[in-house]
């Protein structure tokens, strides 16, 4: 028999399991996060943590980065967009002169934007599939709405992930790619959107009606047959019958007056 104890203790694990995702979940959306659980997986790595402990460590750097209302975390990342970008800089550049500063400023400056980048691909797609998803809840119903939620959040996830995982083994470009690999998986698995669904339908319809106008342009037009009277090459005479009748020229049949009525 299950004890009241062990379903709260049940309960209070998965709540917390919960609110971890949830504090994370601005980060899983924005992947800003990307950089600093790369550089937390690798330095738990280097002091010799297990591949099961990296991902812990990146993971609490997720959910640190994350903390915060979604909105909050947006307006964040907008405001620090720009100046982030100029610190990676300045930190590139730090303590060099002539050439070397020029090369550890544009490598500040790669960097910089790298990191970023993961934020430009999500807020893109967000806004990108907004309307796919107004488009499939007004059409299809609410849930049509809430599956293509799912599939722009899994898509989201999986990039945030990816780039995390990514960041740990070459940082800065390994943020980008990683997101663009991990975005690319799950939309395989998920399958196309409704738009792009729809739009797949609207082009073999508009084929379908074009292959059909082009048939019927093409085939040819049945006349009637007419059937021929077998004596309509003779000309009608009104004394002698048809004038190029084989017993036209005939004077014994002339005589006869066959044609004409008693």
């Amino acid at each position: 028999m299950i004890s009241i104890s062990g379903i709260s203790s049940t309960l209070k694990t998965t709540y917390g399991y919960v609110k971890r995702f949830a504090q994370a979940t601005p980060e899983l959306i924005f992947g800003t996060g990307s950089e600093a659980a790369g550089q937390a997986m690798r330095a738990a790595k280097q002091n010799g943590g297990t591949l099961f402990e990296s991902a812990q460590a990146g993971w609490r750097a997720m959910e640190n980065a994350g903390k915060g209302s979604f909105f909050k975390n947006l307006l964040k990342n907008c405001k620090e967009f720009i100046p982030d970008i100029g610190k990676a800089i300045s930190k590139g550049t730090e303590g060099l002169t002539g050439f070397a500063k020029l090369k550890g400023g544009a490598k500040g400056l790669f960097k910089g934007i790298g990191s970023k980048l993961p934020f430009l691909f999500s807020m893109s797609m967000i806004l990108y599939e907004l309307p796919n998803i107004f488009k499939a809840t007004t059409e299809q119903g609410i849930f049509a709405g809430a599956k293509e939620t799912v599939k722009t959040g899994a898509r989201l996830t999986s990039g945030a992930l990816c780039a995390a995982v990514c960041s740990a083994i070459c940082p800065g470009i390994g943020s980008i790619a990683g997101w663009l690999i991990g975005e690319r998986i799950a939309s395989k698995l998920m399958g196309k959107s409704y738009s792009e669904q729809k739009a797949e339908e609207q082009e073999k319809y508009e084929q379908m009606a074009q292959q059909l106008t082009a048939a019927q342009q093409y085939q040819p037009q049945m006349q009637p047959q007419v059937q021929q009277n077998p004596f309509s090459s003779y000309g009608f005479n009104t004394n002698f019958g048809y004038n190029n009748a084989p017993y036209a020229n005939d004077i014994m049949m002339q005589q006869m007056r066959f044609n004409q009525v008693a």
